[in-house]
């Protein structure tokens, strides 16, 4: 039998995805994006940093409709994008979610669809059991009903939100929890970790809540202290062999005195709901409007713009030997301190409370 190629110079999995990634990053190929197909959400969630539903809803009219997204789709796949997340506001909403949603999948694209569950149907299952998402991931925010309904402003969304995630691990659908950990929820916290490994799904959390979108700082007094939020992250076995890790590898990736020290514009990209394309959600401060030019004239604007862009004479974290741990990022900062070049004092805490705890283990 002939063999197309050799056994000793076939690469192994790893050897091929260090090779791919190595040749995105060279190659500024956008490789991942999120799509928010709207801003609109059927909950109120205290958190949001979208802002108030009431002025989203007016914008209504304004968002992309499924030519035009499905006209995105075309031209991201055509220039490399394989990793898409599709999210909002609650992408749910839209009454063209399946057509959207198919015509990635057909475009041969790994989805992840990112959604509250409340507004899982029949009809939505039956969908995913037709055409397979890579990743459904849940939002949870609570243990009981008080506390979940407390936070998203809707009565009975907790049962549907539980009802949801039943439905979809019946199905097969690969489910994955996460939630915002707040001082709302900060007590039911190992609850929700506990529910998630009686599903037998992954769960994360995030408890980095930030100002909104629109500038307001309210959602900032929902944070727990960064020594609460550490000492979670890392009472489970597995979540801090992750952070030692994760630290080890990026110890090993050389400084750089460029701003923006992420994929963000370089191989990742996000479109807002109105077709204006940016590097991340987080930041907004650099916009392209695909109306006119196009997905690649004006990617290739963006990772111009982002790349020049470079840490100031303030901002000494792109030296600290513990930038990979804090969660560095100028967009974050921003929304927070008014500027890029000031940090977040509560990201940089547990920056250096992660560092103690992996220095202990």
């Amino acid at each position: 039998m002939d063999m197309e190629c050799a056994q000793t110079s076939c690469l192994t999995n790893e050897e091929y995805l260090l090779e791919f990634n190595r040749k995105v990053v060279q190659q500024h190929i956008p490789a991942s994006g999120a799509i928010d197909l709207t801003y609109r959400c059927n909950l109120k969630c205290l958190h949001c940093y979208l802002g108030d539903q009431t002025e989203i809803k007016k914008n209504q009219d304004i968002e992309l409709g499924t030519t035009q997204w499905k006209g995105i789709i075309d031209e991201i796949t055509e220039v490399g994008c394989l990793y898409l997340l599709i999210t909002g506001g609650e992408p749910l909403v839209r009454r063209d979610f399946k057509q959207i949603y198919i015509h990635a999948k057909t475009r041969g694209l790994l989805v992840t669809v990112f959604t509250n569950g409340t507004l899982i149907s029949e009809d939505i299952l039956e969908l995913f059991d037709r055409v397979t998402p890579k990743v459904v991931e849940v939002s949870l925010y609570g243990a009981t009903a008080e506390t979940y309904e407390r936070i998203t402003g809707v009565k009975g969304s907790y049962e549907k939100c539980l009802q949801a995630i039943t439905k979809l691990i019946d199905h097969k659908v690969n489910v994955r929890l996460k939630t915002i950990l707040m001082n709302l929820n900060r007590d039911e916290f190992f609850a929700m970790e506990n529910m998630a490994k009686e599903w037998g799904v992954k769960f994360r959390f995030d408890a980095a809540v930030f100002p909104s979108l629109t500038g307001d700082k309210a959602p900032i007094e929902l944070r727990v202290t960064a020594e609460e939020a550490v000492e979670k992250e890392f009472s489970d076995e597995h979540r801090a062999q992750g952070w030692k890790d994760f630290f080890a590898r990026m110890q090993k990736l050389p400084v750089r005195d460029t701003l923006y020290q992420c994929g963000a514009g370089k191989t990742h990209f996000h479109i807002n709901p109105y077709g204006f394309l940016q590097p991340c959600l987080m930041v907004n401060g650099l916009t392209y409007n695909l109306s006119s030019g196009g997905f690649l004239t004006r990617w290739n604007e963006m990772y111009s713009a982002i790349k020049e862009k470079k840490a100031g004479n303030k901002n000494d974290c792109y030296q600290c030997q513990k930038r990979s741990l804090c969660g560095y990022c100028p967009g974050f900062f921003k929304l927070e301190t008014g500027t890029e070049d000031v940090y977040s004092q509560y990201l940089c805490d547990m920056g250096h409370l992660r560092f103690e705890k992996i220095n202990n283990l």
